[in-house]
Protein backbone atom coordinates (compact mmCIF):
# COMPACT_ATOMS: atom_id res chain seq x y z
CA UNK A 1 0.00 0.00 0.00
CA UNK A 2 1.70 3.08 -0.94
CA UNK A 3 1.46 6.06 1.24
CA UNK A 4 -0.77 8.60 1.80
CA UNK A 5 -1.58 12.00 -1.26
CA UNK A 6 0.31 14.09 1.90
CA UNK A 7 3.43 11.83 2.51
CA UNK A 8 3.59 11.04 -1.48
CA UNK A 9 3.51 15.13 -1.59
CA UNK A 10 6.28 15.43 1.03
CA UNK A 11 8.37 12.96 -0.21
CA UNK A 12 8.18 13.85 -3.89
CA UNK A 13 9.95 17.90 -2.55
CA UNK A 14 12.52 16.09 -1.14
CA UNK A 15 13.70 14.68 -4.26
CA UNK A 16 12.85 17.88 -6.31
CA UNK A 17 16.10 18.94 -4.61
CA UNK A 18 18.45 16.50 -6.41
CA UNK A 19 19.90 18.35 -9.25
CA UNK A 20 21.04 15.17 -10.30
CA UNK A 21 25.22 16.43 -10.71
CA UNK A 22 26.45 13.08 -9.97
CA UNK A 23 29.00 14.55 -6.95
CA UNK A 24 27.35 11.47 -4.79
CA UNK A 25 28.52 8.60 -7.30
CA UNK A 26 32.84 8.32 -6.32
CA UNK A 27 31.42 8.46 -2.75
CA UNK A 28 28.53 5.92 -3.28
CA UNK A 29 30.26 2.68 -2.22
CA UNK A 30 27.74 0.59 -4.20
CA UNK A 31 27.68 2.47 -7.18
CA UNK A 32 31.59 2.05 -7.04
CA UNK A 33 30.99 -1.79 -7.14
CA UNK A 34 28.34 -2.42 -9.55
CA UNK A 35 28.43 0.51 -11.87
CA UNK A 36 25.13 0.65 -11.95
CA UNK A 37 23.09 4.12 -12.24
CA UNK A 38 20.12 2.35 -9.95
CA UNK A 39 22.90 1.57 -7.54
CA UNK A 40 23.71 4.92 -7.27
CA UNK A 41 22.12 8.07 -4.83
CA UNK A 42 20.80 9.86 -7.57
CA UNK A 43 19.52 6.15 -9.24
CA UNK A 44 17.74 5.23 -6.61
CA UNK A 45 16.19 8.86 -5.52
CA UNK A 46 14.89 8.68 -8.82
CA UNK A 47 12.95 5.14 -8.05
CA UNK A 48 11.87 6.25 -4.79
CA UNK A 49 9.93 9.61 -6.65
CA UNK A 50 8.63 7.01 -9.47
CA UNK A 51 6.95 4.95 -6.51
CA UNK A 52 5.65 7.69 -4.79
CA UNK A 53 4.21 8.90 -8.02
CA UNK A 54 2.58 5.43 -9.15
CA UNK A 55 5.00 5.01 -11.78
CA UNK A 56 6.81 2.05 -10.90
CA UNK A 57 5.21 -0.96 -9.17
CA UNK A 58 7.97 -2.41 -6.36
CA UNK A 59 9.31 -5.10 -9.00
CA UNK A 60 11.72 -7.53 -7.19
CA UNK A 61 14.65 -5.68 -9.02
CA UNK A 62 13.38 -2.48 -7.67
CA UNK A 63 13.27 -3.51 -3.90
CA UNK A 64 16.95 -5.54 -4.57
CA UNK A 65 18.47 -1.44 -5.79
CA UNK A 66 16.71 -0.37 -2.62
CA UNK A 67 18.15 -3.08 -0.24
CA UNK A 68 21.36 -2.87 -1.86
CA UNK A 69 22.42 0.48 -0.14
CA UNK A 70 24.39 0.46 2.86
CA UNK A 71 22.61 3.50 4.06
CA UNK A 72 26.33 5.20 4.57
CA UNK A 73 24.73 8.41 3.87
CA UNK A 74 28.54 9.67 2.69
CA UNK A 75 26.49 11.21 -0.36
CA UNK A 76 24.85 13.44 2.08
CA UNK A 77 27.75 14.86 3.50
CA UNK A 78 29.06 15.64 -0.12
CA UNK A 79 25.64 16.88 -1.76
CA UNK A 80 25.69 20.13 -2.55
CA UNK A 81 21.96 20.55 -2.73
CA UNK A 82 21.65 19.17 0.78
CA UNK A 83 19.18 16.53 -0.43
CA UNK A 84 17.96 14.31 2.58
CA UNK A 85 17.97 11.22 1.24
CA UNK A 86 18.16 9.39 4.46
CA UNK A 87 14.38 10.55 4.48
CA UNK A 88 14.01 9.26 0.79
CA UNK A 89 15.24 5.96 1.32
CA UNK A 90 13.11 5.27 4.48
CA UNK A 91 10.25 6.20 2.67
CA UNK A 92 11.51 3.97 -0.02
CA UNK A 93 11.95 0.63 1.94
CA UNK A 94 8.66 1.79 4.03
CA UNK A 95 6.95 1.00 0.25
CA UNK A 96 8.63 -1.74 -0.59
CA UNK A 97 8.65 -3.63 2.46
CA UNK A 98 5.90 -6.20 1.96
CA UNK A 99 7.27 -6.96 -1.82
CA UNK A 100 9.70 -9.58 -0.50
CA UNK A 101 9.55 -13.45 0.07
CA UNK A 102 8.06 -14.73 3.30
CA UNK A 103 11.12 -16.24 4.16
CA UNK A 104 13.01 -13.25 4.03
CA UNK A 105 9.86 -11.24 5.72
CA UNK A 106 9.79 -13.63 8.43
CA UNK A 107 13.85 -13.68 9.11
CA UNK A 108 13.95 -9.90 8.93
CA UNK A 109 11.08 -9.51 11.22
CA UNK A 110 12.18 -12.01 13.81
CA UNK A 111 15.95 -9.68 14.17
CA UNK A 112 14.03 -7.06 14.83
CA UNK A 113 11.45 -7.75 17.05
CA UNK A 114 14.69 -10.21 18.83
CA UNK A 115 17.05 -6.63 19.02
CA UNK A 116 14.21 -4.64 20.08
CA UNK A 117 12.82 -6.56 23.01
CA UNK A 118 14.60 -6.79 25.97
CA UNK A 119 12.84 -9.71 27.25
CA UNK A 120 14.16 -11.53 24.30
CA UNK A 121 17.49 -10.42 23.96
CA UNK A 122 18.00 -11.96 27.93
CA UNK A 123 16.79 -14.77 26.49
CA UNK A 124 18.88 -14.87 23.10
CA UNK A 125 22.15 -13.88 25.76
CA UNK A 126 21.17 -17.48 27.89
CA UNK A 127 21.19 -19.27 24.45
CA UNK A 128 24.63 -18.22 23.02
CA UNK A 129 25.98 -18.87 26.36
CA UNK A 130 24.52 -22.63 26.08
CA UNK A 131 25.77 -22.11 22.64
CA UNK A 132 29.70 -21.66 23.85
CA UNK A 133 29.43 -24.01 26.74
CA UNK A 134 28.61 -26.90 24.73
CA UNK A 135 31.13 -25.90 22.03
CA UNK A 136 28.25 -26.04 19.03
CA UNK A 137 30.24 -23.66 17.51
CA UNK A 138 32.73 -25.93 16.63
CA UNK A 139 29.96 -28.14 15.48
CA UNK A 140 28.72 -25.63 13.11
CA UNK A 141 31.79 -24.54 11.58
CA UNK A 142 32.27 -28.54 11.00
CA UNK A 143 29.13 -28.93 9.23
CA UNK A 144 30.11 -25.85 7.47
CA UNK A 145 32.56 -27.81 5.27
CA UNK A 146 28.80 -29.56 3.59
CA UNK A 147 27.13 -26.40 3.84
CA UNK A 148 29.30 -23.10 3.38
CA UNK A 149 26.58 -21.04 4.05
CA UNK A 150 26.77 -22.12 8.03
CA UNK A 151 30.19 -20.18 8.91
CA UNK A 152 29.06 -17.45 8.00
CA UNK A 153 26.61 -17.90 11.10
CA UNK A 154 29.30 -19.31 13.41
CA UNK A 155 31.53 -16.71 12.58
CA UNK A 156 29.27 -14.00 13.50
CA UNK A 157 28.12 -15.23 16.63
CA UNK A 158 31.49 -14.20 18.71
CA UNK A 159 32.30 -15.53 21.81
CA UNK A 160 31.16 -13.11 25.09
CA UNK A 161 34.14 -11.23 25.99
CA UNK A 162 35.87 -11.87 29.38
CA UNK A 163 36.36 -8.19 30.82
CA UNK A 164 40.03 -7.83 31.82
CA UNK A 165 39.92 -4.47 33.83
CA UNK A 166 37.53 -3.93 36.71
CA UNK A 167 35.14 -1.26 37.48
CA UNK A 168 35.97 1.22 39.96
CA UNK A 169 33.33 1.98 43.09
CA UNK A 170 31.06 5.22 42.04
CA UNK A 171 31.66 6.12 45.87
CA UNK A 172 35.29 6.44 45.52
CA UNK A 173 34.86 9.93 44.90
CA UNK A 174 32.68 12.69 45.00
CA UNK A 175 30.99 12.66 41.27
CA UNK A 176 30.85 15.17 38.77
CA UNK A 177 27.66 14.19 36.99
CA UNK A 178 25.36 11.19 36.82
CA UNK A 179 25.95 9.82 32.97
CA UNK A 180 23.24 7.67 31.53
CA UNK A 181 25.18 5.11 29.14
CA UNK A 182 23.47 3.16 26.34
CA UNK A 183 24.47 0.19 24.95
CA UNK A 184 23.42 -1.01 21.50
CA UNK A 185 21.44 -3.45 21.03
CA UNK A 186 23.29 -6.08 19.31
CA UNK A 187 26.01 -4.95 22.01
CA UNK A 188 23.76 -6.50 24.92
CA UNK A 189 22.96 -9.73 23.39
CA UNK A 190 26.73 -10.44 22.76
CA UNK A 191 28.03 -9.21 26.22
CA UNK A 192 30.61 -6.92 24.22
CA UNK A 193 33.01 -5.14 26.50
CA UNK A 194 32.30 -1.59 25.37
CA UNK A 195 29.67 -0.87 28.19
CA UNK A 196 32.02 -2.03 31.41
CA UNK A 197 35.03 -0.49 29.64
CA UNK A 198 33.05 3.08 29.75
CA UNK A 199 31.97 2.75 32.91
CA UNK A 200 35.62 2.05 33.64
CA UNK A 201 36.97 5.05 32.14
CA UNK A 202 34.38 7.50 32.97
CA UNK A 203 33.91 6.82 36.70
CA UNK A 204 37.90 7.53 36.38
CA UNK A 205 37.24 10.71 35.08
CA UNK A 206 34.79 10.78 38.15
CA UNK A 207 31.02 10.49 36.90
CA UNK A 208 28.80 8.60 38.45
CA UNK A 209 27.74 6.19 35.75
CA UNK A 210 24.30 4.47 35.33
CA UNK A 211 23.18 2.47 32.38
CA UNK A 212 20.14 3.31 30.27
CA UNK A 213 17.46 1.47 30.71
CA UNK A 214 17.31 -0.72 27.97
CA UNK A 215 13.06 -1.40 27.61
CA UNK A 216 13.24 -0.39 24.25
CA UNK A 217 15.64 -0.04 21.47
CA UNK A 218 16.45 3.25 19.94
CA UNK A 219 14.80 2.13 16.22
CA UNK A 220 17.75 2.75 14.00
CA UNK A 221 17.30 -0.92 12.46
CA UNK A 222 13.58 -0.38 12.43
CA UNK A 223 13.82 2.88 10.53
CA UNK A 224 16.16 2.19 7.93
CA UNK A 225 15.06 -1.37 6.78
CA UNK A 226 11.35 -0.88 6.02
CA UNK A 227 9.58 -0.49 9.63
CA UNK A 228 9.13 3.26 10.10
CA UNK A 229 6.01 2.61 12.28
CA UNK A 230 7.45 0.90 14.77
CA UNK A 231 10.55 2.64 14.84
CA UNK A 232 8.51 5.78 15.89
CA UNK A 233 6.78 3.63 18.71
CA UNK A 234 10.18 3.06 19.61
CA UNK A 235 11.42 6.38 19.49
CA UNK A 236 8.79 7.44 21.57
CA UNK A 237 9.25 4.42 24.17
CA UNK A 238 12.81 5.78 24.55
CA UNK A 239 11.56 9.29 25.09
CA UNK A 240 10.11 8.62 27.75
CA UNK A 241 12.15 6.55 29.48
CA UNK A 242 14.54 9.28 29.19
CA UNK A 243 11.82 11.52 30.84
CA UNK A 244 12.14 9.73 33.98
CA UNK A 245 15.83 9.59 34.59
CA UNK A 246 17.87 12.07 36.43
CA UNK A 247 20.90 12.31 34.35
CA UNK A 248 23.32 15.06 33.65
CA UNK A 249 24.76 13.03 29.84
CA UNK A 250 23.14 10.63 27.82
CA UNK A 251 26.21 9.08 26.68
CA UNK A 252 25.80 6.38 23.48
CA UNK A 253 27.92 3.84 22.73
CA UNK A 254 27.47 2.27 19.02
CA UNK A 255 27.94 5.33 16.37
CA UNK A 256 24.82 3.62 15.12
CA UNK A 257 22.76 4.46 18.04
CA UNK A 258 24.03 7.96 17.86
CA UNK A 259 23.59 8.46 14.67
CA UNK A 260 19.64 7.11 15.36
CA UNK A 261 19.23 9.53 18.49
CA UNK A 262 20.56 12.64 16.87
CA UNK A 263 18.06 12.37 14.54
CA UNK A 264 15.07 12.17 17.07
CA UNK A 265 13.75 15.90 16.84
CA UNK A 266 13.03 14.97 12.77
CA UNK A 267 11.82 11.68 13.49
CA UNK A 268 9.32 12.41 16.23
CA UNK A 269 8.31 16.22 16.92
CA UNK A 270 8.28 16.63 20.54
CA UNK A 271 10.32 18.62 23.19
CA UNK A 272 11.37 15.67 24.90
CA UNK A 273 12.70 14.05 21.52
CA UNK A 274 14.84 17.92 21.34
CA UNK A 275 16.05 17.23 24.75
CA UNK A 276 17.40 14.19 24.73
CA UNK A 277 19.35 14.66 21.36
CA UNK A 278 20.83 17.85 22.86
CA UNK A 279 22.20 16.30 26.21
CA UNK A 280 22.99 13.58 23.69
CA UNK A 281 27.07 12.40 22.83
CA UNK A 282 28.82 9.43 21.27
CA UNK A 283 31.40 7.85 23.98
CA UNK A 284 34.51 8.70 22.05
CA UNK A 285 33.81 12.55 22.12
CA UNK A 286 32.88 12.28 25.63
CA UNK A 287 35.72 11.17 27.05
CA UNK A 288 38.24 13.53 24.41
CA UNK A 289 36.32 16.44 26.14
CA UNK A 290 36.79 15.35 29.41
CA UNK A 291 40.63 13.92 29.12
CA UNK A 292 41.45 17.42 28.13
CA UNK A 293 40.27 18.26 31.49
CA UNK A 294 41.79 15.90 33.53
CA UNK A 295 44.65 13.60 32.45
CA UNK A 296 44.78 10.06 33.50
CA UNK A 297 47.67 7.77 33.23
CA UNK A 298 47.82 4.72 31.04
CA UNK A 299 49.96 1.77 30.22
CA UNK A 300 52.06 1.82 27.43
CA UNK A 301 50.78 -0.43 24.48
CA UNK A 302 53.81 -0.66 21.76
CA UNK A 303 51.61 -2.17 19.36
CA UNK A 304 50.39 -0.84 15.88
CA UNK A 305 46.39 -0.50 16.04
CA UNK A 306 44.92 0.15 12.82
CA UNK A 307 41.86 2.73 13.60
CA UNK A 308 38.23 2.42 11.19
CA UNK A 309 35.79 5.29 11.13
CA UNK A 310 32.69 3.88 10.46
CA UNK A 311 29.92 6.12 8.29
CA UNK A 312 27.73 6.27 10.68
CA UNK A 313 31.03 8.42 13.02
CA UNK A 314 30.35 10.95 9.71
CA UNK A 315 26.90 11.10 9.98
CA UNK A 316 26.83 12.04 13.74
CA UNK A 317 29.11 15.23 12.60
CA UNK A 318 31.62 14.71 15.20
CA UNK A 319 35.29 15.09 14.62
CA UNK A 320 36.28 12.13 12.48
CA UNK A 321 40.05 11.82 14.11
CA UNK A 322 38.24 11.60 17.48
CA UNK A 323 39.22 8.35 18.12
CA UNK A 324 42.73 9.28 17.11
CA UNK A 325 42.27 11.68 19.87
CA UNK A 326 41.11 9.49 22.14
CA UNK A 327 44.15 6.34 21.85
CA UNK A 328 46.77 9.10 21.58
CA UNK A 329 46.22 9.37 25.11
CA UNK A 330 48.02 5.91 25.06
CA UNK A 331 51.80 5.93 25.56
CA UNK A 332 53.53 4.47 22.79
CA UNK A 333 50.66 3.39 21.28
CA UNK A 334 51.27 3.08 16.96
CA UNK A 335 48.17 3.90 15.41
CA UNK A 336 47.32 3.53 11.78
CA UNK A 337 44.42 4.68 9.46
CA UNK A 338 42.84 2.29 7.23
CA UNK A 339 44.02 3.57 3.38
CA UNK A 340 40.54 2.30 2.50
CA UNK A 341 39.30 4.33 5.53
CA UNK A 342 36.85 6.59 4.45
CA UNK A 343 34.91 3.58 2.25
CA UNK A 344 31.99 1.97 3.90
CA UNK A 345 32.72 -1.34 5.03
CA UNK A 346 29.67 -3.09 3.43
CA UNK A 347 27.81 -3.97 6.96
CA UNK A 348 25.33 -1.50 6.85
CA UNK A 349 22.70 -1.82 8.63
CA UNK A 350 21.50 -5.66 8.17
CA UNK A 351 23.00 -5.81 5.13
CA UNK A 352 25.94 -8.36 6.59
CA UNK A 353 23.34 -10.75 6.84
CA UNK A 354 21.23 -10.55 3.87
CA UNK A 355 23.41 -8.67 1.28
CA UNK A 356 26.37 -11.20 2.36
CA UNK A 357 28.32 -11.13 -0.87
CA UNK A 358 28.02 -7.11 -1.22
CA UNK A 359 29.22 -6.83 2.44
CA UNK A 360 31.85 -9.09 2.45
CA UNK A 361 33.55 -7.67 -1.15
CA UNK A 362 33.13 -4.10 0.07
CA UNK A 363 35.16 -5.22 2.99
CA UNK A 364 37.88 -7.10 1.52
CA UNK A 365 40.47 -4.32 1.28
CA UNK A 366 40.05 -3.51 4.93
CA UNK A 367 41.01 -7.13 5.80
CA UNK A 368 43.46 -7.42 3.34
CA UNK A 369 45.32 -4.37 4.52
CA UNK A 370 45.11 -5.68 8.07
CA UNK A 371 45.70 -9.51 7.73
CA UNK A 372 49.06 -8.31 5.76
CA UNK A 373 50.36 -6.02 8.11
CA UNK A 374 51.67 -6.82 11.60
CA UNK A 375 48.80 -5.13 13.41
CA UNK A 376 47.49 -6.28 16.95
CA UNK A 377 44.39 -4.33 17.20
CA UNK A 378 41.71 -3.17 14.49
CA UNK A 379 39.05 -0.60 16.41
CA UNK A 380 36.02 0.52 15.62
CA UNK A 381 33.16 2.93 17.00
CA UNK A 382 30.32 0.91 15.57
CA UNK A 383 29.04 -2.84 16.44
CA UNK A 384 28.29 -3.69 13.35
CA UNK A 385 31.27 -3.12 11.59
CA UNK A 386 33.43 -5.09 14.13
CA UNK A 387 30.98 -7.90 14.12
CA UNK A 388 31.65 -7.81 10.09
CA UNK A 389 35.36 -7.33 11.23
CA UNK A 390 35.59 -10.62 13.30
CA UNK A 391 33.55 -12.60 10.94
CA UNK A 392 36.18 -11.73 7.94
CA UNK A 393 39.40 -12.26 10.58
CA UNK A 394 38.33 -15.39 12.19
CA UNK A 395 37.43 -17.19 8.18
CA UNK A 396 41.01 -16.17 7.67
CA UNK A 397 42.05 -17.37 11.16
CA UNK A 398 43.84 -14.16 12.28
CA UNK A 399 45.31 -13.10 15.08
CA UNK A 400 43.45 -9.58 15.28
CA UNK A 401 41.69 -8.33 17.95
CA UNK A 402 38.82 -6.51 16.96
CA UNK A 403 37.44 -3.54 19.55
CA UNK A 404 36.13 -0.71 20.58
CA UNK A 405 38.37 2.16 21.50
CA UNK A 406 36.82 2.69 24.70
CA UNK A 407 38.09 -0.92 25.05
CA UNK A 408 41.50 -0.50 24.47
CA UNK A 409 41.50 2.76 26.65
CA UNK A 410 40.20 0.72 29.90
CA UNK A 411 42.20 -1.76 29.76
CA UNK A 412 45.28 0.36 29.75
CA UNK A 413 44.12 2.69 32.42
CA UNK A 414 46.43 2.75 35.39
CA UNK A 415 43.76 3.45 38.13
CA UNK A 416 43.95 4.83 41.37
CA UNK A 417 41.57 5.24 44.07
CA UNK A 418 42.90 7.85 45.47
CA UNK A 419 44.26 9.69 42.56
Amino acid sequence: MLATRFENKDIIAATDKCVMCGLCLPHCPTYSVTRNEAESPRGRIALVRALHEEKLSPSPALVDHLDQCLACMNCMSVCPAKVDYAKILDAGRDITGQQHTLRYRAARSLLLVTLGKTGIRKFMKSMLCIYHALEINRLVKKAAVRFPHLLRVATLIPRPHKTRFTVPSATARVPKERVALIESCAGDIFSDAALPAAETVLRALQFETVRFPQTHCCGALHQHNGDPRTARKLIQKFCDTFKDQDVDALVSLATGCASQIDRYPELLNSPLSAELAGCHKDICSFTVEHLERQALDFRPLPKKVFVHTPCTQRQIGSDTQVVEKLLHAIPEIRLEKLQDNSACCGAGGLNVLFQTEHADRLGQNIITEVVHSDAAYLVTPNIGCALHFRAQLSRMNAAVVVCHPIQLLAEQLIYSEHA
